[in-house]
Order: structure tokens, then C-alpha cells, then sequence
């Protein structure tokens, strides 16, 4: 067995990235709050994903002008190009025993050190090894990839991990109770290992110090709004409007299975109060890139199939 009891079959690998991927620019700066809640917030999010744009999240990861290739992480993966970390998901999606409508295909997880750290004391070793413990924490059965982030104020990794446990078809989802325990875990490592980081902290279930909601409303609130707007003026459909705000750094939440609004440190900002007369809801719905995972799911699926009745035809006849 590894460190942290991950086997050697599963451990996670270093990859270089060598496809290019396309960057998102937009002129002009963009001011959020330095942190509105307590200044030495580490945070840890998972968004869930209810449409299969894997290679929309891998791609926005592995953004060479974002990351350093040798700070790529891939668990329970063996490619080292993003379409075939997308055929990947797609393969490990294809075992799911169970098809909702609002089913879940994956998570979009961050989890971001504070901006008041010495980033020089954030070494790549240090990196690698919180990383390591993170996956270790979320489930050694995930499949997963991520980047460390590097061109904000504050260190950040991002990581696209399958809704489903590696090849069982069972939900690699998380309750609450078990989101609390992996960020207090994590905090636990993180305060006896690098106790030098000591801006990246928080103080889970202690009750965080929060500014009150309507004091940051009147300082940000109309900077949120003229970046979402910006955002929404060059977009020509809701997918690539998400897309300019992710690489804004906001990133947007889902209910009933639809992208909703955009969460920033905790707070939410629904699109109907961040932009008049449903415009959201209005733009065109870009439906390419789900279509054609939706048909290589159903035909990896009827691989299998065909090829479980092959194997089953052999065994009776050597019977």
C-alpha cells in the first residue's frame, strides 16, 4: 500500500498536458472582495453537474495559460490528452445502474488557500501532498482529475471527478454530513502537517465571521453585476456564458438540474436578479457537445453489451 493507505494500482500519477486548450479573455479588471468571510477562509466546494460538458470543465483545468504541466493530477485515470480523459468519464459514466433525469455526471471541486499566504512557502511538494490527502479524503474509488491554479492573487486547485465510483455504477456523491467530515479532516492534516500555513485555516463548524449579507450586497454588489453583464453581452449561448464567467472565477450552481446563478465565497446571486426579463433562461441552449456524449455513453453501453453476450455464448458452447 502507499502513503495514506492508497494502493499502488490506484495512486495518484502526475501527468504532462501537452494539447492545447482554448483561453477565455476579457478586457478590463475584475474587483471581488478580498474575502468577505474571515480573511483566513481555505475553501473547499463541490458543485454538482447534471449535464455531461466533461470536456467544457477538463479543458477550463488544464488551461495551459492557468498551470504549470507538471502540477497536473489524475486518479484512477490512464490517459495524458483531454479527449481521452473526456472518452474516460464518458466509459466510467456508461456502468451507471440507475438513469435519473437529474442525474449527476460529475463535480466541479475547488479547494483555494488564502490569498494572505507567503506563496513562496507554498511549494510544489507541499502541493503534491495535500492533493494526495485531498483525493484520499474524497474516496479512492473516484476517478478524478485536477490542476493547481496559479494566476489569481491565491493559490487554487481545481478538480473534475466522476459522479460515479470507478467502474461500479454507484453514486460518488457526498451528503452533507460527509462534506463536513472531509473539511474537517482535511483541515485537521492541513494544521499538523503545514502549520506554517496559518492563513488557510478555517475554523469549520466553529462558526465562521461573516460580515453581515447586506454590507457586502452594498460594497460588491454592483461590480458582480457589471461582470455578469460584460459576460453576457459577449456570449452568443447559456454555455459559453458560463464558461466567460468561470474564468471570471465564478463558478455557477444548479437546481433541478439547470444552472441557476453563480455562488462566490458562500453567498449565492440567482441569474433572474443579476440580469432582467429572464435573459438567461433566453439564450440559445448549444446542445452539440451534450448530444454527442449522450450517443458515445449509449454506444459504449451497447459495446458491452454485445460483448457480455459474446462471452456468455463462449462459455456455453466450452460448457
Amino acid at each position: 500500500m502507499a502513503d495514506g493507505g492508497v494502493s499502488r494500482g490506484t495512486q495518484t500519477v502526475l501527468k504532462k498536458v501537452t494539447q492545447q486548450t482554448r483561453t477565455v479573455q476579457l478586457h478590463g479588471a475584475f474587483l471581488l472582495p478580498t474575502n468577505f468571510v474571515a480573511l483566513n477562509m481555505a475553501i473547499v466546494k463541490i458543485l454538482a453537474r447534471h449535464n455531461p460538458s466533461y470536456k467544457s470543465l477538463i479543458q477550463y483545468i488544464l488551461d495551459e495559460a492557468k498551470i504549470n504541466k507538471a502540477e497536473v493530477y489524475t486518479h484512477n485515470l490512464r490517459s495524458d490528452t483531454i479527449n481521452d480523459y473526456v472518452h474516460e468519464f464518458i466509459e466510467n459514466q456508461s456502468f451507471r445502474l440507475q438513469s435519473r433525469t437529474d442525474q449527476i455526471y460529475f463535480f466541479h471541486e475547488l479547494v483555494s488557500l488564502s490569498a494572505k499566504e507567503n506563496n513562496e512557502l507554498i511549494t510544489k511538494e507541499m502541493i503534491d501532498d495535500l492533493v494526495h490527502e485531498y483525493i484520499r479524503l474524497r474516496g479512492i474509488t473516484g476517478v478524478m482529475i485536477g490542476a493547481v491554479h496559479r494566476d489569481k492573487e491565491h493559490v487554487h486547485i481545481h478538480f473534475c471527478t466522476s459522479g460515479l465510483h470507478f467502474r461500479t455504477g454507484k453514486s460518488f456523491g457526498m451528503s452533507k454530513a460527509k462534506l463536513h467530515e472531509l473539511k474537517v479532516s482535511f483541515q485537521e492534516y492541513h494544521k499538523r502537517k503545514y502549520p506554517e500555513l496559518t492563513e488557510s485555516l478555517p475554523e469549520h463548524g466553529k462558526g465562521e465571521r461573516y460580515q453581515s449579507h447586506a454590507k457586502w450586497h452594498a460594497k460588491q454588489r454592483e461590480q458582480i453585476i457589471d461582470t455578469v453583464n460584460r459576460c453576457f453581452a459577449q456570449a452568443t449561448s447559456q454555455q459559453e456564458f458560463l464558461a466567460l464567467l468561470r474564468d471570471q472565477g465564478l463558478h455557477h450552481y444548479e437546481r433541478n438540474g439547470k444552472p441557476t446563478g453563480i455562488e462566490y465565497e458562500g453567498l449565492k446571486f440567482r441569474f433572474s436578479r443579476l440580469l432582467p426579463d429572464k435573459q438567461f433562461e433566453n439564450l440559445p441552449v448549444e446542445r452539440n457537445e451534450e448530444d454527442r456524449v449522450l450517443s458515445e455513453i449509449q454506444a459504449v453501453r451497447e459495446w458491452q453489451k454485445e460483448r457480455d453476450n459474446r462471452e456468455h455464448d463462449s462459455g456455453d458452447r466450452e460448457r
